[in-house]
């Protein structure tokens, strides 16, 4: 009898120390492949993006390059249509400017014809038709093969410039260098850019004996099993992305250091791998004591009771391999439903205690759809294996919060019950980061409105090809200025606050989006609801927005455009509608709508911007210098410069067309420093003709006076051609000094190292007394609209008077402009008008015709009486 029960004993820890040790495998194995396969799937994940990051950042900078190739073809075009005759010398400056711009970029930039032989200055390719006309080349700017010239490697690039001709450059690998090093690839990471002939154009990682040899240097062969690569030239083992061309055929491969990715995995398979172990040798150790026992035949019953006590341990080495695995687990029975064992990880994740859990039912978890699901597949034998085993279930913790849950799980026989053994893993925040990926990429972080791509993405396919849709481009002026005068989250809570009141508008009848800074755009695609959505958009962008009991008043700029009408794409529409609100029409419409001569206009303002900036660095431009002489002496006292713009052919660009132009494009500061120079180097020719005594004034702009430091400016040119303090004076308009707490402590910085300030056509802006109190300023020029009439309207001369009363009161000197008649010049002179500037005196002219003017001709003395106009 003893000899039977110990047989049955034998075979019942043989049966469940083997169940128990497949269970605990399977599950371990189970666990360890998914933490596996979650680690390397991030890493793939993440390689990918590091590639794709780098893939768009060399894909903006070629970019660039392309547009900016693309304008020389076009300027040489244009200068072949308009001046034939002068075309070559112009290519050849616009390309020198051009390269010298970008001389950090470019190495070399010439015209070649289609065998690739220099036209302009500079060394051809002959290579070039066997790379610029290949296939693989989609966009207008062709990539030719990596070459090192000089000591140095450039990447050849052409762009086709019609008539047989290309537009080459040489492009530095610098660059492409400076690309690779700010992709992050993580420690011991590295990142490759290649191109289509197999070459290595950059490599980071300090590796310059790299760049220009075969891909095939960069890893070892990739075996069809093998998940990462070793890289040849350090030796390290790395999981690889490439990210494929986007536009131009340059590949980006990024390498993640394998062992930076498994470290913290092999630690968890470490642990894992020594508590399979130990529940092994636990139970090699008690089958063998019951197969020596068995060998025996069960002797003394205190054997039987030892074996019964190995048992019982081999029993808490279950429940210590079970209870003790991180993740949870339990057991429930399929008929049933009911749990019939849990571990201490389920209990501490879900909340329930563990007497909780064995009086409850596996469906009592699990959301009502869930459990109706589960109810169904196991109401029927043999179904339980039709659970999909990738899918997401939802389970509910005690406290009502969800989680969202893998499930990894196998049908076992425990203590007689038909039962499913499973494995729960807890996905909810990786599936967060992957739902917060998403919304990333198509929404602003801000705002939380949808960004432009998405936008578009919802125009094109979202409402179908051919449905009618007006876009509405809103740009509210000021919210920067908030930023940077109240601080960077106050702008941004202007900014949400404006968010929010547009997507109450638009979002029931279309849809809103954001652009980053200051512009959103409002599509509307319901028609008969079009003019209420413009109503309420307009009363939205016109209420201040208030923030931190401060109201901000915002500057809307608003244009419209329609589809199809004004584009058969969501891009199209988008341009034109930014067009429109951005046109500066005499409409009083509060929304501009798009017309077709805007885009014309716009062309037009590029083209002059463009001339513009080529007429600064090939001095197209001129100074002219107009006399001012005292009023009672008639004694030239200074001179005024001014600037002129005469074109190639001939034609004068008027200063009230170029100058708000420089003032809108930026380049009034180029020009203000180009001006300076000229006027410095006149001075010296005007002290070579014994003629130094006479201070040049020379106008400033307001952006360039808001914008840089003209202090600094004046003082690094007197200093640069050793010119007297005095030598040079400015002349400013009252917009340039609206703002006080900046326009005082420059003033001042003037006065201090001896240079005059004037201010310009006085009179017609905002001045008052406290205005002209607080500010350090030399003199006052009398506006040209009052000198008109001074001597035969009353009204006109008791402005004038007035204005050289208060300008003497306050210490200033008054200069009068536009003084055209000897009846202007002599009332002035006789209201004690100091200083005279007019055609009556002198019209503006070029240099050499002002030395032979100060040499030649004598000082203007009108006739002057003894008694005071008294007008």
């Amino acid at each position: 009898m003893a000899e039977a029960v110990h047989y049955r004993s034998a075979r019942l820890v043989r049966m469940v120390g083997g169940v128990l040790a497949l269970v605990l495998a399977i599950g371990l194995a189970l666990v360890l492949k998914t933490d596996y396969e979650r680690r390397v799937e991030a890493a793939r994940v993440q390689t990918k993006a590091f590639a794709d990051s780098g893939q768009h950042l060399l894909g903006e900078h070629l970019g660039v390059v392309q547009r900016a190739m693309e304008g020389v073809a076009s300027d040489s075009a244009e200068f072949v249509a308009r001046v034939p005759d002068r075309a070559q010398a112009l290519i050849s400056e616009n390309m020198t400017g051009v390269a010298r711009r970008q001389k950090d970029e470019i190495a070399d930039l010439l015209f070649v014809n289609e065998n690739g032989k220099a036209i302009t200055h500079g060394e051809g390719d002959p290579t070039l038709p066997s790379w610029a006309h290949d296939a693989a080349n989609h966009e207008n700017l062709r990539l030719g093969p990596l070459e090192s010239r000089h000591g140095q490697w450039l990447l050849p690039t052409a762009v086709p410039a019609g008539d047989g001709r290309w537009v080459l450059a040489r492009l530095k690998q610098t660059k492409l260098q400076d690309i690779v090093e700010h992709v992050h690839a993580g420690t011991g990471g590295v990142a490759a850019v290649t191109d289509r002939y197999g070459k290595i154009v950059a490599r980071s990682g300090h590796s310059p004996g790299a760049i220009g040899e075969t891909v095939d240097g960069l890893f070892e062969p990739l075996g069809p099993t093998q998940s990462h690569r070793a890289t040849q030239i350090d030796g390290v083992d790395r999981m690889v992305a490439v990210s494929g061309p986007e536009k131009y055929p340059l590949w980006v491969s990024v390498g993640v250091a394998t062992s930076a990715v498994l470290s913290p995995w092999y630690r968890f398979a470490f642990f894992a791998i020594c508590l399979y172990l130990a529940y092994c040798v636990g139970f090699a150790y008690l089958y063998r004591r019951v197969a020596a026992s068995e060998r025996a035949q069960v002797r003394e019953l205190n054997e039987r009771l030892q074996i019964q006590s190995q048992l019982a341990d081999a029993e808490r080495r279950f429940r210590l391999a079970f209870d003790k695995n991180p993740l949870p687990y339990w057991v429930f029975d399929t008929k049933t439903l009911a749990f019939l064992e849990v571990n201490e990880a389920a209990v501490r994740n879900y909340g329930y205690s563990r007497d909780e859990f064995l009086s409850m039912r596996i469906t009592d978890i699990r959301s009502m759809q869930d459990a109706q699901i589960l109810e169904r597949l196991f109401r029927t034998p043999d179904r339980s294996e039709d659970i999909e085993p990738d899918k997401v279930w939802v389970h509910r913790r005690k406290d009502g919060t969800t989680l969202d849950v893998r499930v990894h799980a196998a049908s076992i026989d425990f203590a007689g019950h038909a039962a499913r053994l499973v494995l729960a893993e807890d996905i909810t925040e990786r599936l967060r980061s992957e739902r917060a990926l998403t919304y990333r990429a198509t929404h602003d972080v801000i705002t939380g409105l949808p960004k432009t791509e998405a936008l578009v993405e919802y125009l094109d396919h979202g409402i179908g090809e051919h449905a009618w849709y007006e876009l509405v481009y809103v740009h509210l002026r000021g919210i920067d200025r908030v930023s940077d005068t109240f601080g960077l989250e106050v702008g941004r809570n202007v900014l949400r606050q404006v968010a929010a009141r547009f997507a109450a508008i638009g979002g029931a009848h279309g849809m809103v989006a954001h652009r980053p800074g200051e512009r959103f755009m409002v599509a509307i695609v319901d028609p008969e609801r079009r003019d209420d959505v413009v109503a309420k958009l307009l009363a939205v962008v016109n209420e201040p927005v208030a923030v931190n009991d401060t109201l901000h008043t915002l500057d809307p700029q608003l244009g419209a455009a329609s589809h199809p009408l004004d584009g058969r794409r969501a891009g199209q529409v988008i341009a034109c509608a930014a067009l429109a609100a951005h046109a500066r029409t005499q409409a009083a419409e509060p929304i501009q709508v798009f017309e077709p001569a805007m885009a014309e206009r716009a062309v037009e303002r590029l083209t002059m911007a463009s001339r513009m900036r080529q007429a600064i660095d090939s001095d197209e431009l001129a100074v002219h210098f107009q006399p001012i002489v005292d009023a009672t002496t008639g004694a030239i006292c200074k001179l005024e410069a001014l600037i002129r713009w005469r074109r190639p052919d001939g034609t004068d660009v008027p200063p009230g067309v170029f100058i708000p132009l420089c003032e809108k494009t930026g380049l009034v500061l180029p020009l203000g420093r180009w001006t300076l120079d000229a006027v410095a180097r006149a001075y010296l020719e005007l002290g070579a003709a014994g003629r130094g005594e006479l201070p040049v004034a020379l106008n400033v702009s307001a952006v360039q006076f808001q914008r840089g430091d003209v202090a600094s400016q004046v003082r690094a040119v007197v200093n640069a051609y050793h010119l007297p303090s005095h030598a040079l004076q400015v002349e400013l308009t009252e917009s340039s000094l609206m703002d006080q707490e900046r326009a005082v402590p420059a003033l001042r910085a003037l006065r201090a190292q001896g240079t005059h300030v004037s201010l310009d056509d006085f009179g017609t802006g905002f001045s008052s007394m406290g205005y002209l109190r607080d500010l350090p300023i030399d003199s006052l020029k009398i506006d040209r609209s009052f000198v008109v009439g001074v001597d035969t309207d009353d009204r006109a001369a008791s402005i004038c008077r007035s204005i050289i009363v208060l300008a003497h009161t306050l210490g200033m000197s008054v200069v009068a402009e536009g003084v055209e008649s000897e009846g202007q010049y002599t009332w002035l002179s006789r209201n004690g008008c100091d200083q005279i500037q007019g055609y009556y005196v002198a019209h503006p002219m070029p240099l050499p015709a002002l030395l032979t003017y100060l040499a030649t001709q004598p000082p203007v003395r009108p006739v002057r009486s003894q008694s005071a106009d008294t007008r």
